[in-house]
């Protein structure tokens, strides 16, 4: 693998800083926010590829992390590994490499829909196993597995996969324009 130039270095820097603009707008509904990063998590890999995508998430995890308030409704710090969305965040180190890697070659519209569904999936069930264990084993929360998959596939799964269609239609049009010839999908 080639060494990433500082070209690289700034998409991924500029697609970080777009993941945690991503996270302000905040629409609370019970311990899991609604936020645009779900569409970003997608959207990003599909555009710089796997190893950019993946460096991409790794980067905003970081800054989330050290404290800078990054994350959903502007929280950040270690803290934040206790929050049980975080599953969703470390879901998202998978979904890079699943979107980056499946659309790394020009796909029809059919295969990005099947690749980024994939990428959901594994979303998904990272972040309800996450929330699940943090729930019951660290906070003392006492939830049914049930519930937890219940309350994630009737209210976020319609949310998430219209971020999905949109990231799709996106992603379809900015690769058809002459400028993401000069993406390098590492």
């Amino acid at each position: 693998m080639k060494k990433p130039s500082a070209h690289d270095l700034t998409q991924i820097a500029l697609s970080a800083a777009l993941l945690a603009v991503s996270s302000i707008v905040v629409l609370p509904i019970g311990v899991i926010p609604i936020t645009l990063q779900v569409f970003f998590f997608l959207f990003i890999p599909a555009l710089l590829g796997p190893v950019k995508g993946l460096m991409t998430i790794i980067l905003y995890i970081v800054m989330g992390l050290i404290g800078m308030p990054v994350f959903a409704g502007g929280s950040g710090g270690m803290g934040s590994i206790l929050s049980p969305s975080f599953g969703y965040i470390a879901g998202a180190l998978a979904v890079a490499w699943i979107v980056g890697s499946g659309l790394k070659k020009q796909r029809n519209k059919w295969e990005m829909t099947g690749i980024m569904s994939l990428g959901l999936v594994v979303l998904y069930i990272t972040g309800m196993s996450y929330q699940y264990v943090l729930m019951n084993t660290v906070l003392d929360s006492p939830i049914s597995l049930m519930s937890i998959v219940s309350l994630n596939l009737t209210v976020f799964l319609p949310i998430d996969a219209l971020k999905m269609l949109l990231a799709i239609a996106l992603y379809d049009r900015l690769s058809s324009l002459p400028f993401a010839r000069r993406i390098v999908k590492l």
